[in-house]
Parts: structure tokens; C-alpha cells; sequence
């Protein structure tokens, strides 16, 4: 990109952004702009709450593999007895 597009983008940003920030003084965007915003937040709600889902379920899926990761281990750990035969001293 040359320095001459990237200075009109600038300018023309900076027109707009005026021209936004003078109609929603006035008033006849205001309205608009905060139903806008408030589905905004409508959203981040929603997002936080599937975020919040995906932190329990990873939280649920770490702690039931710890529980077979022990499982295991101990079962490791156990001597192997198939092969003891047991006497009976009656």
C-alpha cells in the first residue's frame, strides 16, 4: 500500500467517524445505536455462559480422567496373585 492510500483512509475515517459522532448527538441515531449496543451485550452474555458450559464440561472430562489415571495406577501397583494358590488349614 502506498502512503497516498493509506493518508486518504485516514481522512476518510476521520470524516466519518465526525459525521457519526454528530448524528448520534443530535439525537436521530441514538436510539439505534443503543438497540444496537444492548444486542451487544445480549451477546457477550450469551458467549460468557458457553464459555462457562465449556469451562464445567473440560473441568467434568480432566477430573473423570484423573479417576481412571488412578485407577490404573493403583491397579499397577497391586501385587499379581493369579498365580498363588491358596491352602486351606482345616
Amino acid at each position: 500500500m502506498s502512503d497516498k492510500n493509506i493518508l486518504w483512509g485516514v481522512v476518510a475515517g476521520t470524516i466519518l467517524g465526525a459525521f457519526g459522532a454528530s448524528l448520534i448527538q443530535r439525537g436521530s441515531l441514538r436510539p439505534h445505536t443503543t438497540k444496537i449496543l444492548s444486542y451487544g451485550y445480549d451477546i457477550k452474555d450469551m458467549l460468557v455462559e458457553k464459555a462457562e458450559s465449556i469451562k464445567e464440561d473440560c473441568e467434568d472430562l480432566a477430573a473423570e480422567a484423573k479417576e481412571q489415571y488412578e485407577d490404573r495406577k493403583e491397579s499397577k501397583n497391586k501385587p499379581d496373585t493369579s498365580d498363588v494358590k491358596v491352602i486351606d488349614k482345616e
